[in-house]
C-alpha cells in the first residue's frame, strides 16, 4: 500500500506536535514492510521552510537528509499542475498535492487538513483522487 503524507504529518514527527505518536506508527508500519510512505518534492521544500525556523539552516537540512531516505519522494511536473489547475479546492496546495498523490499511485492521502481536501471534479474528471484521512483513522482501519 503507497500512502502519501500531508506536509503536516511530517512536521508533526519532526517537531513532535501533539499527536504526532500516530504520524510515528505510520512510520513503523514502513519499516515492517506493511505500506510504503510517499512525499512530493514540494512537501520536502515546505518542511524545509517551516523546519528551520525552528532548529536552524543546519539541523534542518541534516534532518531532511535522512527524512529523504525514508519516504519516497515523489516528482512533481507539469503534468500534476495542469490537472490541479482543473480541480477545485479549498487550498491550491493542497489540491497541487493531491493530483501528486494521485499520480504517484498513491492508495490514500493522510493528512490533519482533511478539509483542505475537499477538492470537487472542476473541469477534470480524468483524476482520481485518494481517500483523505487522519493518521488515527488509517490507523482504525488498518
Amino acid at each position: 500500500m503507497r500512502v502519501f503524507l500531508d506536509t503536516n504529518i511530517l512536521l508533526d514527527v519532526l517537531l513532535e506536535r501533539d499527536g504526532y505518536q500516530d504520524s510515528v506508527t505510520l512510520f513503523q508500519m514502513q519499516d515492517e514492510g506493511r505500506l510504503t510512505l510517499c512525499v512530493s518534492f514540494l512537501t520536502m521544500i515546505n518542511v524545509g521552510y517551516v523546519y528551520r525556523k525552528t532548529v536552524g539552516p543546519n539541523m534542518a537540512l541534516a534532518n531532511l537528509k535522512y527524512l529523504s531516505t525514508l519516504v519516497k519522494v515523489l516528482p512533481m511536473d507539469s503534468i500534476q499542475l495542469q490537472q490541479a489547475l482543473l480541480l477545485n479546492g479549498r487550498d491550491f496546495e493542497d489540491v497541487v498535492q493531491a493530483s501528486c498523490a494521485a499520480h504517484g499511485g498513491c492508495d490514500c492521502l493522510i493528512t490533519h487538513n482533511e478539509k483542505d481536501f475537499n477538492i470537487r471534479r472542476g473541469l477534470s474528471d480524468k483524476v482520481k483522487l485518494p481517500p483523505v484521512m487522519t493518521p488515527a483513522a488509517f490507523l482504525r482501519i488498518q
